[in-house]
């Protein structure tokens, strides 16, 4: 039964159908393959997404996430399945789309196929982006203690946005000083967050999450001041301040 489940799986690869959500790379239709330009690559940290002519998948992958992309990443598409001179990867690709992650030329990590979940192909670009520390509030609903995360004296006019998707969740306008030592705003953009029932450690919270991500930011309480009287109590280390100044000089899409 293994045997044949092992051939079964061999033989879509081989034929160059769709399986595990991404088309066998071999086996595409020829297309021009133009190398990519190095010039128009951050050498720094740069995601390639390897796609298929005709990989459902990749279009797929393009419109729920390449096509509002706010990433602080830069990201490319490319029908290429080599890298340019100078770049490596682990291995080649074998199936599209391929997102790899490279840094300063070199392949840090990868992420194979796509059906849809969104939620899962940010979690595994948290976990190249993010601190320990990050990781451990987005990814196993920590806390950071009271009056030691960023953030939390931040009083600049801007936008605080998710700091793996870049989309935006709080603006400065809604920002307040709570006492708690966390930041705290009495309300998020629309949305930008969910909601959650939390009932962990014996209490009845609601857990707010970022919308775009999926991340754990914090908690939300009814004892915040007016218009809304409520107090999203968010964890700094998982928001990135974007000033005013530095958003009016970013060049539109």
């Amino acid at each position: 039964m293994h045997f044949k489940r092992a051939l079964h799986t061999l033989l879509f690869a081989l034929c160059g159908l769709a399986f595990n959500n991404a088309y066998a790379a071999d086996n595409l239709p020829t297309q021009n393959r133009g190398e990519l330009n190095v010039k128009s690559l951050n050498f720094e940290r740069q995601l390639i997404v390897f796609e298929g002519i005709d990989c459902v998948y990749c279009r797929q992958f393009k419109a729920d996430v390449m096509d509002s992309w706010k990433s602080p990443v830069a990201i490319t598409r490319t029908l290429n399945l080599n890298v340019p001179k100078g770049w490596t990867l682990d291995k080649p690709v074998f199936a599209t789309p391929t997102i790899v992650l490279f840094e300063r030329g070199k392949e840090v990590s990868r992420y194979t196929g796509y059906n849809g979940e969104k939620a899962r192909f940010w979690e595994w670009l948290g976990y190249q982006l993010l601190t320990p520390a990050q990781q451990k509030i987005a990814f196993e609903q920590g806390t950071e203690r009271a009056f030691t995360g960023s953030n939390l004296d931040e009083k600049r006019a801007g936008t605080f946005v998710d700091p793996i998707t870049g989309a935006a969740l709080f603006r400065s306008d809604s920002k307040f000083e709570s006492g708690t030592g966390w930041p705290s705003f009495f309300t998020p953009l629309p949305g930008s967050v969910t909601t959650h029932e939390d009932i962990s450690y014996g209490m009845k919270r609601v857990e707010v999450r970022s919308a775009s991500s999926g991340i754990h930011l914090g908690h939300v309480f009814d004892d915040g001041p007016a218009p809304t009287f409520k107090r999203y109590c968010i964890n700094g280390n998982v928001l990135k301040f974007v000033p005013d100044a530095i958003q009016s000089k970013s060049p539109s899409k």
